[in-house]
């Protein structure tokens, strides 16, 4: 984008993604690949949530185990990184976190290369977990080999020193999406009402965003982006060692820039 979003139009589009989330998951159902390359923008300033192919209608209660491979990699919670099969709508709601991220930065906030190195991303961003703020992470699959550092300033979540310039209640609200322990995260219904959206400047109305010609039937994908997952690729965390992932960490950008779908 040669220039962000507004920080109004931000909070609109926001609005419209957490409202269509809500709807879903009101009916029992879950997106599972959630990302900015889903999401439809017309020149009206209407937002659409497209793709529903990795969709899954889950009913109440929920299935037993669902599939761990879902949520294309830089989207994907950490409960699915560590190989649960059990879970929610909170996978659903740290991909909208992970949204509202890119957002604001204009680029993709966790641009792991492989799943090991996602995991890694992921902790940087939101701290190490502990039985204090994950509980029972250990229990997951993948977590059982993982090797964390044990330094205490490396268990507290950076995001409110990264997005500096977000108020107090937008930080909040992307601190909370980003959680670990998915019971934390905030479900859409509860953030449609989260403070940061009554705050000043206010979510500009549709009609008053900036219009452009139709790009109907002309999309372009100028830069590279995982795809979703696909059945029989699944990678295991195996016996990792991330106890140095904070050390020497590789500052180059890397991966796509934020795009959005034009119709």
């Amino acid at each position: 984008m040669p220039e962000p979003f507004l920080a109004s139009e931000i909070k609109r589009l926001l609005l419209q993604l957490t409202a269509g989330v809500a709807y879903l998951h009101d009916n029992w159902i879950l997106h599972r690949d959630l990302k900015t390359s889903n999401l439809l923008l017309n020149n009206r300033g209407q937002l659409k949530i497209a793709d529903f192919g990795m969709a899954r209608y889950v009913g109440d209660p929920p299935p037993p185990k669902l599939t761990q491979l879902v949520v294309t990699l830089w989207y994907r919670a950490p409960e699915l990184l560590l190989g649960t099969r059990d879970y929610g709508a909170a996978i659903d709601m740290w991909s909208v976190g992970c949204i509202f991220g890119e957002l604001m930065t204009r680029e993709p906030l966790l641009q792991g290369s492989n799943e090991v190195d996602q995991t890694s991303r992921v902790f940087e961003l939101c701290g190490v977990p502990t039985d204090e703020t994950w509980p029972g992470f250990r229990r997951l699959p993948n977590s059982r080999s993982l090797k964390l550092p044990k330094t205490a300033f490396t268990t507290g979540s950076v995001i409110r020193a990264r997005f500096a310039g977000m108020t107090k209640a937008g930080a909040g609200l992307l601190n909370d999406l980003l959680a670990l322990d998915p019971a934390r995260r905030p479900s859409a219904r509860e953030m449609l009402q989260h403070e940061y959206f009554r705050q000043d400047p206010k979510p500009k109305p549709e009609g008053l965003f900036p219009t452009f010609p139709s790009k109907a039937g002309q999309e372009r994908r100028k830069r590279p982006e995982p795809h979703a997952p696909a059945r029989g690729k699944a990678v295991a965390l195996g016996d990792v060692d991330l106890s140095g992932i904070f050390q020497g960490r590789d500052k180059e950008q890397r991966g796509a820039g934020f795009t959005l779908r034009m119709v």
